[in-house]
């Protein structure tokens, strides 16, 4: 074996140590065997050419001891690598599935189940190298977050994802400003685009500005605009003297509907000037795409911690409520586009003490909501291929391809408000059940086509988006979904956000909100009897003269200290819907009949309640009598109510001449009343025909028609009979009162509930959709229960003098008496 060359050991202490300056010192070192030396001069340093001499003495040592020079340049490169790593700033990044993460003032948090299989994402913070021009552009007080998927797919929840990103409160100016939003940057960072919705609110931690979506966006980042202030309510946009109503604007999640623009070289104009411009014209502002105030934010959470039902759009309504009241001598004509339909809907129906409003035009309203805003129905559309889903679909690719985009941009667009205009929602259900405002006159329009060309005619989402379908819908609301049974709808060609500015649309509107200035009455020195010259005007002296008003005791309780009703039990049965027959309930929806909670029909069911000798209720196609396993059916006809019996069925009618026709099951008119709106109703002895404005005793053939008040609303929405009295609930919340020769009493206007009236031994029981009272008739008196009972009442029905409430809770029974 060859003898491996021995290495010298080499003293770097010595090979440095003449560095030590101001010491003497010297050294010899042997190189190989040899005996040579050189000596180091023990002569001290003097000055910078002596410091020159000492460094190439060292360099040239170095070098002929190649193993060493390669040694130290190795270990002076890594150590400056180590060095470098070190002292660069690192990138804060976290990895995140399911729950909340935070990276640096961003928190992140993705709901359970947001996406249908497991997928996380890294988030991290992007140099500022690779998004600098939109930096500079953008006045971005954040860093930008990249949010990286796991598998590659930038796909939409089912769920809003939310994020929050903390700032120093010094950004704000005032809890007024809204100047702070999320925004999402383009995936090649040059653009980049406010998100919806986003809102100020503060913790213990400090102020935060918080946005929902439901496609996460590759770059994230927070953006300011110094100085912008919230601005909420009637602004006056345009003024105009003159004896023609006020145009009151209140738009949508369509930003160009209000038609309004502000600047500071610019005047506020609004595009509805030029279409009337005769009239001054006013826009209700509110927090639907931009950024939500920290005093907005904070006023939405308490209003939503005190109500059973936290509707951003109920809240939004009783805010236009207060405005409309502050205008209360502006007469108002309203046009209201999707979303602002359904605020300006709840406003006036909850406050029949507004009495400013002449007209309402209803512009595309989703009143039995919406499908386009189903997160859960677009996942499977937004995920697929254009080419795959073409497929798929048996749709053309290009369609694909923009219902992709629309989906997307609609959802995000209402992110705050999407669960609100989803079919059969919480709020929708209560919005139905509120009564008509049959004093403002309405008119409902949509258009007839999808945006974007989208036509899924014939294809496997027809089905799920009828929106979609050309001639059926116009990209928000069907032909279904745009009004309510009593409202009159007209169709225009185009879509949701664009068929209002075309001429034919615009000159309808102009015909609907026509108005003619009323000439001034000549002065008659004379009594009040010869100025009465219209025919509701006579009607309303006669019955104001026919009897002094009877009056009532009022005296109220609450749920757990009154002696008229006992809470027993609750059941957690599904439905909106009840009638109770023979000890046994039913309750029904839209998916099905239930008996006892156990589904025992698949289809949807309406107007579910009790009748002689069993329950009526109907389908699609068909409506039916039942008692326990008997059942009969007859055909279904187009109308407000009916009710089935073993041997007929009644249905209600309405014309177009403000009637209501009241037919049998083989078309045979059994009464014609006036009105808006018919119901039928079995009071468990009599049956009731009733509209609006009259109620017919259908086995008496007598007729009872309401007084037209000149300042009160008696609009009826309920009837029953009791000891030959008829006692009905009307529109403003009160109890209207006709004994047998036609004379009225009336009382409780603004709280007695008007759902239903029951009948249960010596009681009346008014059912509300939140509270109940209680009626001792022979008494004159009336026992409110002020205390709400639990969720929303959706109906209710009375058997053997138990009390059921269909809630959204379920089913709650109380005892009477």
């Amino acid at each position: 074996m060859p003898k491996v060359p021995k290495i010298p050991k080499i003293d770097l202490g010595k090979v440095f140590g003449f560095l030590k300056f101001g010491k003497k010192k010297s050294e010899s070192s042997k190189e190989g065997t040899g005996e040579a030396t050189e000596k180091v001069s023990k002569e001290p340093i003097k000055g910078f050419k002596g410091i020159i001499d000492k460094v190439k003495t060292l360099l040239l040592t170095i070098w002929r001891r190649k193993l060493l020079f390669y040694s130290l340049v190795g270990v002076i490169a890594v150590t400056s690598v180590v060095i470098f790593l070190m002292m660069r700033p690192k990138t804060p990044e976290a990895v995140l599935s399911e729950g909340t993460q935070t990276v640096e003032n961003l928190v992140i948090s993705i709901p359970f189940g947001a996406f249908p299989y497991e997928k996380s994402f890294k988030v991290r913070v992007v140099p500022q190298g690779a998004v600098q021009g939109v930096l500079s552009t953008g006045n971005f007080i954040s860093p930008i977050f990249e949010l990286i998927p796991s598998d590659g797919n930038y796909n939409m929840a089912t769920v809003p994802i939310k994020v929050r990103y903390y700032f120093p409160s010094s950004l704000l100016g005032s809890n007024d400003s809204n100047a702070i939003a999320f925004a999402g940057l383009s995936s090649d960072g040059q653009v980049y685009n406010i998100i919806p919705g986003s809102s100020i609110d503060k913790d213990s931690r400090g102020y935060y500005v918080e946005a929902s979506f439901f496609v996460i966006p590759k770059w994230l980042g927070v953006v300011s605009v110094p100085g912008q202030v919230l601005k909420t309510g009637i602004l006056e946009v345009y003024r105009k003297v003159s004896a023609y109503p006020s145009l009151l604007i209140v738009p949508g999640s369509d930003a160009n509907f209000s038609g309004y623009y502000e600047s500071a070289k610019v005047s506020p104009l609004s595009l509805w000037q030029g279409v009337f411009p005769e009239r001054s014209i006013y826009v209700y502002q509110y927090p639907l795409n931009s950024s939500k105030s920290y005093n907005y934010s904070r006023a939405l959470k308490t209003f939503q911690e005190a109500n059973p039902l936290p509707s951003p759009i109920i809240f939004e309504a009783e805010r236009l409520a207060q405005e409309l009241k502050r205008f209360e001598n502006v007469e108002f004509d309203i046009i209201t586009h999707e979303i602002g339909g359904l605020i300006v809907y709840y406003c006036l129906a909850t406050h029949p003490e507004i009495k400013n409003v002449r007209k309402v035009a209803y512009i595309s309203v989703p009143f039995y909501g919406t499908n386009i805003a189903d997160p859960r129905l677009a996942t499977t559309v937004y995920a697929s291929k254009p080419s795959a889903a073409s497929l798929l679909y048996n749709l053309p690719e290009g369609i694909v391809a923009a219902l992709q985009g629309y989906l997307k941009s609609y959802i995000e667009a209402i992110n705050g408000y999407y669960s609100e205009v989803l079919p059969n929602s919480d709020f929708l259900k209560k919005l139905r059940y509120l009564p008509y405002r049959t004093d403002v006159d309405v008119m409902a329009y949509m258009g007839n086509t999808p945006p974007l060309a989208i036509d899924v005619t014939s294809s496997l989402l027809e089905k799920f988006y009828p929106e979609l379908v050309l001639n059926t819908g116009d990209g928000v609301v069907t032909k279904n979904a745009a009004r309510l049974p009593y409202m009159t709808l007209k169709i225009f060609n185009g879509s949701w956000n664009d068929f209002y500015s075309s001429d034919a649309f615009v000159q309808e509107l102009k015909k609907f909100l026509a108005y003619e200035i009323p000439e001034l009455p000549q002065y008659k020195d004379d009594t009040f009897a010869e100025y009465v010259t219209t025919e509701q005007e006579k009607v309303f002296e006669r019955f104001l003269t026919s009897k002094t008003i009877e009056g009532f005791y009022t005296e109220e309780w609450k749920i757990g200290n009154n002696p008229f009703v006992k809470f027993l039990k609750s059941f957690t049965y599904p439905g909106n819907q009840i009638a109770v027959y023979g000890g046994i309930i039913y309750t029904a929806d839209e998916k099905g009949l239930y008996v006892g909670g156990t589904k025992v029909w698949e289809e949807s069911v309406q107007n579910l309640k009790e009748t002689i000798d069993g329950i009526s209720y109907g389908t699609q196609v068909k409506v039916f009598y039942r008692k326990l396993a008997d059942s009969v059916s007859y055909d279904q006809v187009s109308s407000d109510d009916y009710l089935v019996t073993k041997d007929f069925a009644i249905f209600a009618k309405p014309r177009s001449d403000d009637k209501v026709d009241f037919v049998d099951n083989t078309g045979n008119v059994i009464a014609t009343l006036k009105g808006i709106y018919g119901r039928v109703i079995y009071d468990g002895k009599e049956i009731l025909l009733l509209t609006n404005r009259e109620v017919y005793r259908y086995y008496y053939n007598i007729k009872y028609t309401a007084p037209v008040g000149l300042q009160r609303s008696y609009d009826m929405t309920y009837a029953i009979v009791i000891d030959d009295y008829i006692l009905a609930t009307t529109r403003a919340y009160g109890l209207l009162i006709f004994d047998k020769l036609g004379n009225y009493a009336y009382t409780a206007e603004g709280w007695m509930g008007n759902l239903g009236l029951y009948s249960s031994g010596n009681y009346v029981v008014a059912v509300g959709d939140s509270f109940i009272t209680f009626i001792d008739f022979a008494n004159r008196r009336i026992n409110r229960i002020v205390e709400d009972v639990e969720g929303i009442v959706y109906d209710a029905t009375v058997w053997e003098n138990n009390l059921y409430l269909m809630t959204s809770e379920g089913v709650l029974v109380y005892k009477i008496g």
